[in-house]
């Protein structure tokens, strides 16, 4: 359910104002299925809802991460294999997964011209888990 991205870095508005849309998107399907379901039980609508918990709680923690700085760094980082400054090639998604959440984050992305390593950066999105 997690809206398609069409820039790396939000503004605090920007944010707000994508998860909204996707808040609202959930509270419409949540209507129409409790329409289709008038005599649901209250477990019932909250399987429903629970359907919906993850994806939500990963865009509000990939949109307020989106507000940073997505590990760039001013210079770039040497390799680990040859010493060679990296090339910057921009912002994929890395997975991160949480106890709660799951969600794709734009990351800084280098490799090295010479042996191909890649890096992405730590950062404020790697720290979620170990390794």
């Amino acid at each position: 359910m997690p809206g398609k991205r069409t820039k790396v870095r939000r503004t605090r508005s920007e944010a707000r104002d994508a998860f909204l849309r996707m808040a609202s998107q959930m509270w419409d399907e949540f209507n129409a299925w409790y329409d289709a379901h008038p005599d649901a039980t209250f477990d019932e609508m909250e399987q429903q809802l629970s359907r919906w918990r993850r994806p939500l709680m990963g865009e509000a923690l990939a949109l307020t991460l989106e507000r940073g700085e997505l590990g760039a760094m001013p210079e770039p980082p040497r390799c680990e294999q040859c010493g060679r400054p990296m090339e910057f090639k921009g912002y994929p998604d890395k997975a991160v997964h949480g106890l709660e959440a799951d969600a794709a984050i734009p990351r800084a992305y280098y490799v090295c011209p010479d042996c191909g390593s890649g890096l992405f950066p730590p950062g404020s999105a790697s720290r979620s888990a170990p390794g």
